[in-house]
């Protein structure tokens, strides 16, 4: 028997037996797209969340702001006007310029609609009429209207109450209205006025106690009965709170 034929001291090796046991750990081998596409899907779920975060940021920063806005709204409605500081003065010669330029802004429109003259001589006669009655009505030292009211021995006649069409609805022309309304009080004494059919401050007429006692084609009659001073002042207290 040839030497080594039996009881070789080199066992024969199966050429693959070393592949096989390196291959038990060996990891699964996987192509080089599989891996990017899997990279691609794990940064495309990252951007999603930080794009949702970031929108979710977006979205509660707005609903702050607005909810800023309309606190700040709210306290501003909540928060009582200012009242401000009204006087009057007796009108002066220097004062016809502006007096009749708030004359034509004031009544141009009700005296077209009644019919009447809107000329500038017309609308100078009524501004010089009583012109001694004439006080202007000022809003922090400066000119804001025009009140013209009289008295006899029987009652007051308020001839005309004109507000610069800028500051009308603040209550101007009522507060100055009750200056006349308290005089006449305090001498329990009525108030008469006139006032053109279609014009808007009948409203204030009305609402101040004044009733239709006559009328005629362009305007209203009105008249405010005499009032107790007690009377009076209960309504200007009123008026306060």
């Amino acid at each position: 028997m040839p030497h080594g034929a039996e009881g070789d001291a080199f066992p024969i090796e199966h050429p693959n037996v070393e592949n096989r046991q390196h291959s038990r750990h060996r990891q699964p081998h996987r192509p080089f797209a599989l891996h990017r596409k899997s990279g691609r899907r794990q940064h495309d779920r990252l951007v999603k969340k930080r794009s949702r975060r970031d929108n979710r940021r977006q979205f509660l920063l707005a609903l702050h702001t607005i909810l800023a806005y309309e606190i700040a709204r709210t306290n501003q409605a909540d928060m009582p006007a200012q009242p401000s500081d009204l006087t009057l003065r007796p009108a002066r010669p220097d004062d016809e310029s502006f007096l009749l330029e708030l004359r034509k802004a004031t009544m141009t429109e009700h005296l077209t609609r009644a019919g009447e003259p809107i000329d500038d001589d017309a609308h100078r006669a009524r501004l010089l009429h009583r012109y001694d009655a004439a006080q202007v009505i000022c809003i922090d030292g400066a000119p804001a209207g025009l009140l013209k009211a009289h008295r006899n021995e029987d009652e007051w006649f308020v001839v005309q109450v004109q507000i610069t069409p800028a500051l009308q609805g603040r209550g101007i022309g009522e507060r100055a209205l009750r200056t006349i309304l308290r005089a006449a009080a305090a001498e329990a004494l009525p108030v008469r006025l006139q006032v053109l059919k279609g014009n808007p401050a009948k409203r204030l007429y009305d609402r101040l106690g004044f009733e239709i006692v006559g009328e005629d084609e362009a305007q209203f009659h009105m008249r405010l009965a005499a009032r107790a001073p007690a009377e009076s002042e209960a309504e200007r207290m009123s008026d306060k709170d």
